[in-house]
């Protein structure tokens, strides 16, 4: 999943995507990658993902 990450917008989504189904702590780094691209998309859906772990 982390190799999806160091795509295009399109690979970082489905990575998103994929974590979100597992939604556990282990895709927490991936998420914080997320926070900090340069796409305001991945950026949205990262936080989004993080909120829920809260």
């Amino acid at each position: 999943m982390i190799n999806l990450f160091h795509g295009n917008k399109e690979n970082k989504l489905k990575a998103l995507k994929i974590a979100e189904e597992l939604a556990d702590k282990s895709t927490l780094p991936i998420l914080r990658k997320g926070l900090r691209d340069i796409s305001p998309e991945v950026v949205e859906i990262s936080a989004l993902l993080i909120r829920k772990f809260k």
